[in-house]
């Protein structure tokens, strides 16, 4: 009979250091916790943000996809920056269509910078060397990548991941006021973000 309640004393011991691989959830748990009280650790669920797309959104990125799939292709970079923040898983599909897209003169690289910077400003992700390199001289034509980011922070404003600072949402309206560019690049990164898994802080 265990002294330890919930405890059974035929479970095998976790790995020492209290760590099952590859979960964190588990982390400094000593060694001799076994049997339930494990299992109830592995059930704890981390909150997560839900993006649901507006009735609107989901119309206009139909539409955008349409449009020789411009939607979806956008969605492909927002989601490869997501992916390596840990936030979202790319389909196979997507992962092609990425790397087509990076072979189309970087094309797709360069739709995920705006993202990624996003992230990083978010505190969800640190942009490489390269990365941010690229992004400062994609800024330098009139401010390019920066005008990318903006509609992207929108988003995550939206999904409760950032707050946007008081030039990003003058630039948005002004953008809007443009023929909706800003909406409507905003568009796919919500439709990213909807797929997406992302923990609340």
């Amino acid at each position: 009979m265990s002294d330890t309640p919930g405890v059974d004393p035929k479970a095998e011991p976790l790995p020492v250091g209290g760590t099952a691989p590859g979960d964190d959830r588990l982390r400094g748990v000593p060694a001799s916790v076994t049997g339930e009280t494990v299992q109830a650790a592995m059930s704890t669920e981390v909150p997560l943000l839900r993006v649901r797309l507006k009735a609107t959104e989901q119309f206009w990125y139909v539409l955008q996809c349409i449009y020789f799939a411009s939607g979806y292709l956008a969605k492909v970079s927002h989601k490869k920056a997501l992916s390596e923040a840990g936030l979202a898983e790319m389909t196979g599909a997507e992962k092609f269509w990425y790397v087509l897209g990076c072979i189309a003169l970087g094309a797709a690289y360069f739709g995920k910078l705006p993202t990624k910077k996003a992230l990083s400003e978010a505190g969800r992700v640190r942009m490489t060397g390269g990365e941010k390199a690229w992004y400062v001289v994609w800024c330098i034509p009139f401010g390019a990548a920066y005008f990318l980011k903006v509609p992207v922070k929108r988003a995550f404003e939206e999904a409760g991941l950032v707050e946007m600072r008081g030039a990003e949402q003058f630039w948005y309206i002004l953008q809007c006021i443009a023929f909706a560019g800003g909406y409507f690049h905003k568009i796919p990164v919500k439709k990213a973000l909807s797929e997406s898994t992302i923990p609340a802080k």
